[in-house]
């Protein structure tokens, strides 16, 4: 399994950081979780064909996490892709999916298709995506991959996912935006990789209902037992030490605090 990570941000503009997105290769897949910002900017940094995207898994629908859900669409259409793209996520993705290809660039997927065909060559396709909306414990599996569902908790996204992506041997679980909770303690039991978002508010602003203090995603990670923990949705000029004493306070194992363009291979 091989893991870049695109964006490792939150929603803050950050000179450093672009937004939500992880690319998983696992057995005949190539799956991007979430899409924000910069998400293909970063692929074509890195040499990373957008239209190599075979599915797409969007945890919810908070615009750092699908910021360039249309640019992926649109750019690996018109770029190279032969496949339909596999697009899941929670209840409402596939009305934000109408919205986007059927109301906010219909005009240029239209103009699109006519230029082609005015070139003399064949009207380009469709843009060809699937769309499908998943809840807790859904299952979407294909040849050497597979990944299950779990509702988080990040107040008051309706439904918000975790996915838990199985490949090569190896399980790595993503958090997406979520506080500390059972359903993730649960889904990463024995992972070898657990992804959690960690990020830092006053005590009283009430963010904690939605995301994780770092010394609570350590505790996560303790009672789980994974392998290895990486931390992102990390704001910006947040400071290493801090972080990675604050996650050691209940977690002993390996930490690494994510950054853009990072890989892992395992």
């Amino acid at each position: 399994m091989e893991i870049c990570f695109l964006g490792t941000g939150a929603p803050y503009p950050d000179p450093q950081r672009a937004s939500s997105a992880i690319l998983v290769e696992a057995g005949s897949a190539r799956i991007l979780l979430d899409c924000g910002r910069a998400c293909v900017q970063q692929m074509a940094r890195l040499g990373i064909s957008p239209a190599a995207v075979t599915h797409c898994f969007l945890t919810h629908g908070h615009y750092d996490h699908v910021a360039d859900y249309a640019l992926l669409v649109l750019t690996s259409w018109r770029f190279g892709r032969h496949h339909t793209l596999q697009v899941y996520g929670p209840p409402g993705t596939k009305a934000m999916s109408d919205a986007l290809f059927n109301e906010a660039y219909k005009i240029d997927i239209a103009a699109r298709k006519a230029l082609k065909k005015g070139e003399g060559g064949a009207v380009l396709p469709d843009i060809c995506i699937e769309v499908n909306e998943m809840c807790d414990g859904d299952v979407i599996e294909g040849e050497g991959w597979r990944v299950q569902a779990t509702e988080v908790e990040h107040w008051p996204i309706p439904t918000s996912l975790g996915f838990l992506v199985e490949g090569d041997g190896r399980r790595t679980f993503f958090t997406g935006d979520t506080s500390p909770c059972d359903a993730v303690r649960r889904a990463a039991e024995g992972a070898d990789l657990l992804i959690h978002e960690a990020m830092y508010f006053p005590p009283d602003s009430g963010h904690y209902r939605s995301h994780s203090h770092p010394v609570k995603v350590g505790e996560v990670a303790r009672q789980a037992e994974v392998g290895h923990l990486v931390l992102t949705h990390l704001q910006p000029k947040v400071e290493k030490e801090r972080l990675l004493n604050d996650v050691r306070t209940h977690y002993t194992g390996r930490i690494t605090m994510a950054s853009d363009e990072m890989r892992l291979v395992f």
